[in-house]
């Protein structure tokens, strides 16, 4: 459950009944809420959408190992990070991924634009993993996006339970720790991953370029996207990444935030843009079209113009992605 944006897969799932709405401690705050897994201690067990269970060990500097477990109880994949590099181990395909984690995204914006688009919430006490908790409630400012209800433990502040809702309240997905013991001691084995022998190191990408948002965009590059002139309110750009997809397609990225949801803009030369699924719906476009895909980890709306193939990833109403694509053309 890193951080309060994490995608999570589709399932719909009851809620427990909040009791009465208690007084929320002097100290609870949207703040408290974002900075409070960091520099914790503790071992726990979480299950996503009632389905996936994931053993989580987690210490100070946002170090973790997650171990996903098959229905068997046996380990089926791991996640190593150490605060640098991230492992991802797949023992069925004799394979890990390796990268470096991504710079810490700087946590004082991210409070900023939580509390300028998002009205914060206490609704109510309940339990969690034998924990007292309090149930919260980011309610967006902005039409379209994601509600988030987040069950955070009375002492820690740690959100022991993430949810995300449409506005007519239908769940979208949600993660939730059925187990959790703090204050737990780890060896450095723990955050270290050992490569088992035969088994193949991949790179998902290779980093050419990046910037902040008043970085310019590199020169050398081999296609020239334009940014979007408009995205939907609130949303405001974290930053920018070139770099080498694992097939080498030269790949433009670009990153928005609103506090909790991330709007990825992906741009690639036409000529080598991916094949989408099947089942994309087409939307008209200006003069053109774009193809939208429902999935997982969002709507997915993909258009060509100028010679560049765009792709828009974000859990946004399809218009707004529209009216992203509409601002490049």
């Amino acid at each position: 459950m890193k951080y309060l944006f994490a995608l999570l897969p589709l399932l719909a799932v009851a809620s427990p009944t909040p009791s009465p709405v208690p007084t929320p401690p002097a100290t609870l705050s949207p703040e408290a809420i974002m900075r409070a897994q960091e520099n914790l201690a503790f071992t726990g067990t979480m299950l996503i959408n009632q389905r996936q269970k994931v053993r989580v060990s987690h210490a100070d500097g946002d170090r973790q190992r997650q171990e996903f477990l098959a229905a068997d109880g046996q380990i089926a994949d791991t996640v190593v990070e150490d605060g640098q590099t991230r492992w991802h181990y797949m023992p069925r395909s004799h394979a890990v991924f390796v990268m470096p984690m991504d710079a810490q995204h700087n946590l004082e914006d991210r409070i900023g634009l939580l509390k300028k688009n998002y009205k914060f919430q206490v609704m109510g006490q309940a339990r969690q993993a034998g924990r007292v908790v309090l149930l919260t409630q980011f309610t967006p400012l902005h039409k379209g996006n994601p509600i988030h209800r987040l069950w955070v433990d009375l002492e820690t502040r740690l959100p022991l339970v993430v949810e995300r809702r449409t506005a007519d309240g239908k769940l979208i997905d949600r993660s939730e720790y059925v187990q959790i013991a703090y204050g737990a001691r780890f060896d450095r084995a723990t955050f270290k991953f050992t490569i088992p022998q035969g088994t193949h190191v991949e790179s998902p990408l290779t980093m050419l370029a990046h910037g902040d948002g008043s970085a310019a965009l590199p020169r050398e590059m081999a296609f020239h996207p334009a940014p979007p002139r408009e995205v939907p309110e609130g949303y405001q750009l974290q930053g920018w990444q070139y770099f080498l997809s694992n097939t080498h397609v030269p790949t433009f990225n670009w990153r928005y935030h609103d506090g909790l949801n991330t709007l990825s803009l992906f741009a690639t030369n036409e000529n080598q843009a991916a094949k989408l699924p099947l089942n994309a719906r087409v939307l008209p476009l200006g003069a053109s079209s774009a193809s939208l895909v429902e999935q997982d980890e969002g709507r997915l709306l993909a258009w060509s113009t100028r010679g560049v193939a765009y792709t828009l990833v974000g859990h946004l109403p399809a218009d707004d992605l529209v009216g992203v694509a509409r601002s490049t053309l």
